[in-house]
Parts: C-alpha cells; sequence; structure tokens
C-alpha cells in the first residue's frame, strides 16, 4: 500500500479543526454502493436520549450491558451483567428498548454493534454507547447488518479522535452514510445474514462438541494406561 497523501489549503484544515489525514480523505468503501442507495443514518435512524440513575433505587436488580457484553464477531449481547442500583457503574445510565440498536463509542471500529433483545427491554446500557432507533419502514436486522459493514467502520475511523482510546460522538453516528435499499431487499438480505449467523453458530457448537469429544478420549488413554514406563 502507498503513502497516503492529501492536498488541502491551510485554512481548510483549521476550519476542521482536524489535522489527521485519514479524516480528510474521502471514505472509499462507501462509494462501492450505488448513490441512489445511500443515505445517512440521521435520515433512517433517531438517537434515543433516554436515561435513567440506577443509584437512585439501591436495592432494586437491574441488567447492565457495556461494551464488554458483546460478542464482536456476531454483533450479539452475551453477557449483560446482573446488579443491583447501589452496584451501579458511573457510566450505567442509558436506558435500552427491545429492538433498540447500541454502538460502542469507544473504539467504533471493533464493531461492538448490537440489537437489544426482548430480554433486556427498560434495562441500562453504558453512555459508551450510541442507542439509535430505528424510523418506520426500515428493517432493524438491516440496519444493524450494515452498520457492522466495512464501509461504516471506515467512517467511524475517519470521525474517531484520541489515540489511546479513539472514540466518536452521536452526531458522527447520525451523519455516517450507509446503502439503504427498498423494503424488500432489506428484508430479504437480513433473513439472509440471520440464516448465515445460525450456521456459522450450529458449526462453531459442532467443532466444540467434536473437541470435547476428542479431548475426553485422550484423557481416557491417560486413566487407561496409567502405569506408564519411561526410559
Amino acid at each position: 500500500m502507498g503513502m497516503k497523501k492529501l492536498i488541502a489549503q491551510r485554512n481548510q484544515l483549521t476550519k476542521a479543526g482536524r489535522w489527521d489525514i485519514d479524516f480528510h480523505l474521502p471514505a472509499l468503501e462507501i462509494k462501492k454502493f450505488q448513490d441512489k442507495t445511500l443515505t445517512e443514518v440521521r435520515k433512517c435512524a433517531d438517537i434515543v436520549p433516554d436515561k435513567r440513575n440506577p443509584e437512585l433505587e439501591p436495592d432494586k436488580p437491574f441488567l447492565y450491558v457495556d461494551i464488554s457484553s458483546i460478542d464482536v464477531a456476531t454483533g450479539i449481547i452475551v453477557n449483560p451483567q446482573e446488579l443491583i442500583g447501589e452496584e451501579a457503574p458511573s457510566r450505567a445510565r442509558k436506558v435500552i428498548r427491545a429492538g433498540d440498536i447500541i454502538i460502542s463509542t469507544c473504539r467504533p471500529t471493533r464493531g461492538a454493534i448490537a440489537i437489544v433483545p426482548l430480554e433486556l427491554d427498560n434495562q441500562i446500557c453504558s453512555t459508551g454507547f450510541s442507542v439509535i432507533r430505528a424510523k418506520k419502514g426500515v428493517n432493524i436486522h438491516y440496519l444493524h447488518f450494515v452498520l457492522r459493514g466495512e464501509s461504516t467502520r471506515e467512517q467511524f475511523r475517519k470521525w474517531s479522535t484520541g489515540s489511546s482510546y479513539p472514540a466518536i460522538l452521536d452526531e458522527d453516528v447520525l451523519k455516517t452514510v450507509i446503502p439503504l435499499p427498498c423494503r424488500d431487499l432489506q428484508d430479504k438480505l437480513a433473513d439472509e445474514s440471520f440464516q448465515n449467523t445460525e450456521l456459522r453458530n450450529k458449526k462453531i457448537a459442532e467443532a466444540n462438541e467434536t473437541w470435547k469429544n476428542t479431548t475426553n478420549a485422550i484423557f481416557q488413554k491417560i486413566i487407561d494406561n496409567e502405569a506408564v514406563e519411561i526410559d
């Protein structure tokens, strides 16, 4: 890969308040899609501002979702924490509803983006997420799928600020461009994505079972041959 180059006026850089080259270079991955399908996230989803402080009810249990709760390989919430109000971290403030999509704003290129399932309705997530709610006519599973794509991550990389823990803002999420085809195609592609994930999970389960059985068989050989002479 060749060295990146940018020719720009000083006042152009100053006005933007950013001097890093990735911010000013155009996003390339999104150009692979047809212009007529492209739209900003703000046109198909809204930021959800709802917050609640669990500490105000110190004995009340709740489920808490932070960035570590999301499987970045699949974009599924797999490990929410069970807490009571007095145990709530200071960042446990954002209210989530079933069908919302949560997007990690810290290190956003990791793809920690998930749909809130029914069992987490009215629970709490970290303020390290943007919480968005799809508008009418948008398939939430398609939206989730496309937000986890490389074209979105590239744009998140552009908007990120900070070096150790690069982060984006709600406004950066809203201005990100995604391909949004007609609803029928959204539904079809969302279904294909779901089936692909199910197949992946099945193969992983089969591989884990094979590994477990083989491991047990090896230990059985050790048990059956406890008296082993070593030269």
